[in-house]
């Protein structure tokens, strides 16, 4: 190797200053979203650029944000115009934004089905239940709740 592939780093060494699988990174490879910029004819070893890091560390900050290997491999590759990444991340936001409500709206039902639970008696006694009794008294609670009514009819309606 010459000077310039001594400051390559070797497939292991940038999967663990990443903070991923070296299986991860041949993935990514065979999505072409990250290509070493250097193959070593005789042993097969894969090699890269420090710069990759960041590029490394971009694919997994968009992963994190919900997007997928194909739609990384498309930003990445500046295929795309500055709208249609726009765009994307607009979609992203809207789709995250209906994961925090629908996880909202699952942590309200929570709380009225602990309410509903503590209001009577039977819950008194859940312990003592069978486990018939027990999943038919929770049926019960989880049924009545109004809000898991509109939410499973909301999701109903959206199929």
């Amino acid at each position: 190797m010459d000077n310039n592939e001594e400051k390559l780093l070797r497939i292991g060494e940038l999967a663990k200053l990443s903070g991923i699988s070296v299986k991860a990174l041949h993935v990514y490879e065979k999505k072409n979203i990250i290509k070493p910029v250097y193959v070593d004819e005789n042993t097969g070893y894969r090699y890269y650029s420090p710069d990759q890091f960041r590029l490394v560390e971009a694919l997994i900050g968009l992963q994190d944000m919900g997007f997928t290997l194909d739609e990384i491999s498309r930003i990445l590759s500046g295929k795309c115009s500055k709208e249609e990444v726009s765009d994307m991340f607009d979609d992203k936001k809207v789709l995250l934004q209906e994961k925090i409500w629908k996880l909202e709206a699952k942590i309200k039902e929570l709380s009225v089905i602990k309410d509903n639970m503590n209001k009577g008696q039977a819950a008194d006694r859940i312990k003592e239940m069978s486990d018939n009794e027990r999943a038919t008294f929770l049926a019960k609670l989880v049924v009545i709740n109004e809000e898991g009514i509109r939410q499973t009819l909301s999701e109903v309606l959206w199929l």
